[in-house]
């Protein structure tokens, strides 16, 4: 028996509309997948502040070696228990990971810091392996698709707060940071890699600072970018990146400012869907005037959210103290984006805010992650 032309039109926009949101299925208009990302800050373990402030030798002496009691304190090998069970929990298919830190140790050596020739080889903390660690402890579960080396720096350090008993103002070790920022992948999930690329930004847009009134130290700084297929999806880029912190906020344009215009000129494109993600250390509105700059940037080239503003994910006031300070209270602004320039090829369809909650007695940063579940439609 015949159907009623009005139910045969029913049935046919239903199914249209059902369509619209399963993921891989061929349109007209090309193929589509439901894709989740997710940006995550994992947090160096410490504040580096009193360093860059240190006004010589004896105070950036006694800074570093503050800095590296604060890794111990803040506890990574406990909180990539939490920072994997955020990413377990909501299964992105592509992660940005920033502030990726690699902490060692070495003998007390000035001329590390003063010629900037890090040469500390025993690792203290890998904060990335600990990470895949956690994730890949059941069964494997996220690899690394692609990591950038960035700021590196090794000083000596006083970590027992006594001046007189190291050779140079009480320090007892040299500690080195090398930061580092990744894309992670999950695996089982047929996705395709091609045309993985990433680099620093160049030395007019990076910070540079003179420690201990001595040696000007510039903080490197970059991205990552590659292209994937998840499953039935088209083609799409994904590009990680992690601004500036330090800048002066009154510059314009800030460096982070600078920062954002040099990542959209060498990774923006219009041929293939396209997000980005990461600590931009910028929003609108900012937390105080000049924070908007970078945000501002990004919107002035066609970029759009993908993320969410509720809730905030941005930060433990007091990162240093991860495990008996901080309140969810302070998470009362946002820089951890998710962005596109390809709005209609980039649908949201949902968002989560993990990591607003301790696991294990600590935080699992000083951020919270965003994670965004996307429709990515092909171009064609």
């Amino acid at each position: 028996m015949a159907l009623p032309r009005r139910v045969v039109a029913s049935v046919a926009v239903t199914a249209a509309l059902v369509a619209s949101f399963l993921p891989g299925v061929a349109q007209a208009g090309g193929k589509q997948e439901v894709v989740r990302v997710m940006t995550r800050n994992i947090f160096l373990g410490a504040d580096l502040g009193p360093a860059f402030r240190a006004a010589g030798a004896a105070e950036f002496i006694a800074a570093n070696g503050a800095i590296f009691n604060q890794v111990g304190a803040t506890n990574m090998p406990v909180r990539s228990r939490g920072l994997a069970r955020e990413i377990l929990h909501r299964k992105p298919d592509v992660v940005g990971i920033q502030e990726g830190a690699l902490w060692r140790t070495g003998p007390v050596d000035i001329n590390a810091a003063l010629m900037q020739q890090p040469t500390a080889t025993e690792v203290y903390q890998d904060f990335l392996d600990l990470l895949l660690q956690r994730l890949n402890a059941d069964k494997k579960t996220y690899k690394l698709a692609y990591v950038t080396q960035e700021f590196d720096f090794e000083a000596p350090a006083d970590t027992d707060g006594n001046p007189q008993t190291g050779p140079i103002y009480g320090a007892d070790i040299n500690g080195r940071l090398t930061m580092r920022d990744a894309i992670l992948i999950r695996r089982g999930q047929g996705i395709r890699t091609r045309n993985a690329r990433g680099d620093s930004f160049s030395d007019a847009n990076l910070f540079t600072v003179k420690v201990a009134g001595a040696v000007v130290v510039q903080v490197l700084r970059g991205w990552q970018s590659l292209e994937l297929q998840v499953r039935n999806s088209p083609w799409f880029r994904f590009t990680n990146s992690h601004l500036e912190a330090f800048d002066n906020r009154e510059d314009r344009p800030s460096i982070r400012a600078r920062q954002a215009q040099e990542l959209v000129d060498r990774t923006k494109t219009t041929r293939m869907p396209m997000v980005t993600v990461g600590d931009f250390n910028s929003d609108y509105p900012g937390l105080v005037p000049g924070d908007e700059q970078a945000f501002k940037v990004m919107k002035d080239n066609g970029y759009v959210s993908r993320g969410t503003r509720d809730p905030l994910s941005c930060c433990i006031e007091h990162s240093y103290n991860l495990k008996d300070g901080g309140s969810r209270a302070d998470f009362n602004h946002r820089v951890d984006q998710i962005l596109t320039p390809t709005p209609s090829l980039v649908k949201r369809l949902n968002t989560w805010v993990p990591g607003r909650y301790r696991h294990n007695g600590y935080w699992d940063s000083d951020h919270a992650g965003v994670v965004s579940e996307l429709l990515i439609k092909s171009p064609h």
